[in-house]
């Protein structure tokens, strides 16, 4: 059992009843007749024993000598990285579910039911949770649970998928170690790519073999305290560069005029033309066409396009114009 993933969790259970008889008014000037008011308070401590299930997977466990503690929900508690997931189970329908953390306000959640799960984001430091179930007996069952998160790791790893000319490059990081990352292409089989050596921070990888057109990328990070991380990216696929498809002259106009192509969609467009650049960025489609004013005498021209694929095609050319 590994110290850095334990918390530690005290508990306390207060369960009240109160049963009070209605107020019963005679005429305009009589007297209010108060019936007894019963009250009964059962007060029983309960310990919780946090054991270790997997990665980060908690279970709670009750001990009580309490006669008057029938029918108790069962709470079993399991960290997922910076979340705890609570899990009830009762025999009487739990109505309302609320907690707290020390020295911040109480959330209230209606519930209405017997089985429930209820994920609750943990704190930067320690504190103390306090969550009270309230049931359809009018029961208030109280518990009270230290967490100690010193020492604990419960941030995430960061995921990027960038896509290259020909490839996707995944990359997982953590802050203290990473453990390894699988990956998932559409509907295909997961593979796992595990870290190179102990205490590696950082996993990279490029996933080379993988087909033209549009495709959905999963991938999954779990460091070595278990947190973690998923992500997904559609990304679209080609081989193929882009295209020059035209370079004519507009005698008339006195104008060049470029064309280019690219069957999944042309990104960006640098001309260098008698050394003043253009750029046209964000063109997102699959033609273009434009015109340049050309100089009477020589002219030098340089091309590149790049496409959405981040694959590019460049082209140089020099030329004589009369007009």
């Amino acid at each position: 059992m590994s110290g850095r993933n334990e918390i530690k969790i005290m508990n306390q259970i207060l369960m009240t009843e109160n049963k009070t008889k209605k107020k019963k008014h005679i005429g305009f000037s009589g007297t209010i007749d108060i019936g007894n008011i019963v009250k009964f308070f059962a007060i029983a401590i309960i310990t919780f024993a946090v054991f270790i299930i997997g990665h980060s997977s908690y279970a709670l466990y009750r001990d009580t000598k309490s006669s008057n503690m029938d029918n108790l929900p069962e709470i079993n508690i399991k960290r997922i990285n910076d979340t705890l997931i609570i899990d009830v189970k009762s025999l009487n329908i739990i109505e309302k579910f609320r907690y707290n953390w020390a020295n911040s306000d109480e959330k209230a959640i209606p519930e209405g039911a017997k089985n429930f799960q209820e994920q609750i984001i943990l704190p930067s430091e320690d504190s103390v949770l306090y969550i009270t179930l309230e049931d359809e007996t009018g029961r208030a069952i109280m518990y009270s649970k230290d967490v100690v998160l010193t020492g604990i790791d419960i941030a995430k790893p960061k995921i990027s998928i960038e896509k290259q000319s020909t490839s996707i490059r995944v990359t997982a990081e953590d802050e203290t170690e990473i453990e390894y990352l699988t990956y998932r292409i559409d509907d295909g089989d997961e593979i796992k790519i595990d870290k190179n050596n102990d205490g590696d921070k950082k996993i990279q990888y490029a996933i080379t073999e993988i087909g033209r057109g549009e495709h959905t990328i999963y991938v999954t990070a779990v460091d070595s305290s278990g947190n973690t991380e998923t992500e997904e990216k559609k990304i679209i696929v080609s081989t193929e560069e882009p295209q020059i498809t035209e370079l004519s002259l507009d005698r008339e106009n006195h104008k060049i005029v470029i064309g280019a192509a690219d069957a999944d969609g042309i990104q960006s467009i640098e001309v260098n033309l008698n050394g003043k650049l253009y750029n046209m960025n964000n063109i997102n489609k699959t033609e273009a066409k434009f015109t340049l004013s050309i100089v009477d005498g020589k002219n030098t021209l340089s091309i590149k396009i790049t496409n959405v694929n981040g694959l590019s095609a460049e082209g140089a050319t020099e030329f004589n114009y009369a007009k």
